[in-house]
């Protein structure tokens, strides 16, 4: 209980320091070119799901699950069908909900757009987190492999 606890801890910070940079590049982009076409906010969202997914391979193959990385091809398969899985869940719920804020609401584009965020967010790192660690680095498949 205790390697589950220090784990989901490690997969916390990194979790949020990917949604950092998952934000902060939806911002960035939406700063250089606001609008509020929900197709165009999904494709910023897009390129920040993306620069989020390689953080999260790097931050959690050499800290997070630091012992059970192998660096093979299974492992680097794995984790890119859990990206796109996440990419597009993520961006999915994102376009769902910014075009739900935009047609419902009068919030601003940032602000519709960072609550659609938030949301899609963190679905999938509830996702991501459970994929990662009962697929991509499970510690099983390795166990049955060297009985």
């Amino acid at each position: 209980m205790r390697r589950f606890a220090r784990r989901f801890s490690k997969f916390s910070i990194l979790g949020l320091a990917n949604w950092v940079v998952d934000l902060g590049v939806l911002n960035l982009l939406f700063f250089a070119h606001p609008t509020r076409e929900p197709w165009l906010f999904a494709t910023y969202n897009l390129v920040a799901l993306v620069c989020a997914n390689v953080s999260s391979y790097f931050l959690n193959t050499r800290w997070t699950f630091r012992g059970r990385v192998e660096h093979d091809l299974r492992q680097r398969v794995l984790f890119a069908l859990q990206a796109l899985v996440n990419v597009g869940v993520g961006n999915a719920l994102f376009w769902l909900a910014v075009r739900a804020v935009f047609v419902y609401t009068d919030l601003s584009a940032f602000v519709g757009g960072n609550l659609a965020k938030v949301l899609s967010a963190s679905v999938t790192s509830i996702l991501s987190c459970f994929i990662l660690r009962h697929l991509v680095f499970s510690s099983r498949r390795r166990l049955g492999e060297r009985l």
